[in-house]
């Protein structure tokens, strides 16, 4: 296309002729793309392509655009290569917290009322992953609670059922893209025989402690037998440092509630160094000082054992990976550990935060010199 004044070839999109100067009309300029295909505008060193998603309301009642915009084209000949896929592309939600799912789907739910009376039951034992992303939980996370329910199988049934349809809501709204409640087993529970690490495999463990960041939590855990999301939330004001025991604390469930765990001496060093000159706060907290997530701990978990050489076989079924031993597999190793000590029954269960100690407790004193006994033999 040449200037209608002087001639001169015009240059793709020019306003002005850069011959003469002559002001190029809006008929002149041809259209590279039409009206809704999208827009690039230049930032900083790069470029920015951006697409029309729709309409929203406002909360005074007008009507917004919705935009979608993808940055980093180092030329605009990319970026306006983009905009068809672009435009393409779903839109991406936010990730939005397991407990942010669950209140978005429990009003669109219609189910009798004894149903969501279970659902709303099974609920709580997600707890210790409600204020996790839903993209960052993964089958291990959801597995531990179902592991840590006290409750009988009906009630892990519920919690699998709930799981599915949390993820079967959330996948066509693109807040997930698989349904992990398939993949829940109901049936293990904490007395299923779930693989503890090994005994004669914790002296790999304490070798490394203050060499491999977090060891000492790993091997503190298979000490005292916490759930994981109890030793997370375990806080200093729960320690009585006369008794050398922590006094309540850990997850609130009827198991865990008033429970007193004394400190074997083969952990007392990490616990006398991660509560010293500190009154309250996480005991078992991250880099930060803050309390740790149930994903960082995992994340944290895996590399202690394979920095130890602990084998930790997995199996990918559906591109679900699951390992062979998990945070709450140390609780298991505490079992096995109070399996030869020769004590009573509910002192044992008294440890271990069973709820089986629920009706102890209505008849029985907590005798913590008979406790002490135990760990001391761990």
């Amino acid at each position: 296309m040449n200037c209608r004044k002087c001639r001169a070839p015009l240059p793709d999109g020019a306003k002005f002729c850069p011959a003469c100067g002559a002001k190029v009309s809006a008929e002149q300029r041809p259209k590279s793309r039409g009206n809704g295909q999208g827009t690039v505008i230049r930032r900083g060193s790069g470029w920015t392509a951006i697409v029309s998603a729709g309409y929203t309301m406002a909360p005074d009642g007008t009507m917004r655009r919705k935009r979608r915009s993808k940055a980093g084209f180092k030329t605009k000949k990319e970026a306006i290569a983009y905009l068809p896929i672009l435009a393409a592309e779903p839109e991406q939600k936010k990730s939005i917290t397991l407990k942010a799912l669950y209140d978005r789907w429990l009003p669109t739910h219609r189910a009798g009322q004894a149903t969501m009376n279970c659902y709303k039951a099974a609920w709580k034992y997600f707890a210790p992953v409600w204020m996790e992303k839903v993209s960052d939980i993964d089958i291990d996370d959801l597995q531990e609670c179902m592991d840590s329910c006290p409750k009988g199988k009906r009630t892990r049934e519920n919690m699998k059922a709930l799981c599915g349809l949390l993820y079967k809501f959330g996948i066509p709204r693109h807040l997930t893209t698989i349904n992990m409640g398939q993949y829940l087993i109901v049936g293990r529970g904490e007395g299923s025989g779930k693989d503890g690490i090994p005994v004669q495999e914790l002296d790999k463990l304490r070798q490394n402690v203050g060499v491999v960041p977090y060891t000492d939590y790993v091997l503190a855990q298979c000490y005292l037998g916490f759930r994981p999301s109890e030793l997370l939330e375990l806080d200093i004001s729960n320690y009585d440092r006369e008794r050398n025991a922590f006094i309540g604390g850990g997850a609130k469930t009827d198991a865990g509630r008033d429970r007193t765990v004394t400190i074997s001496p083969k952990i007392q060093p990490i616990i006398d160094r991660l509560t010293a000159g500190r009154d309250s706060g996480p005991v078992f907290c991250g880099a930060d000082g803050t309390q740790m997530s149930l994903r960082a701990y995992r994340s944290a978990f895996y590399g202690v054992l394979a920095a130890a050489g602990i084998d930790n076989p997995t199996e990918t079924k559906d591109g679900v990976e699951r390992h062979k031993y998990t945070p709450h597999s140390c609780r298991h190793t505490f079992a096995t550990l109070m399996k030869n000590v020769p004590a009573p029954d509910k002192d044992k269960l008294e440890l271990i935060g069973h709820t089986s100690t629920e009706m102890l407790r209505h008849y029985q004193d907590v005798d913590i010199d008979a406790l002490r006994r135990i760990t001391d033999a761990m």
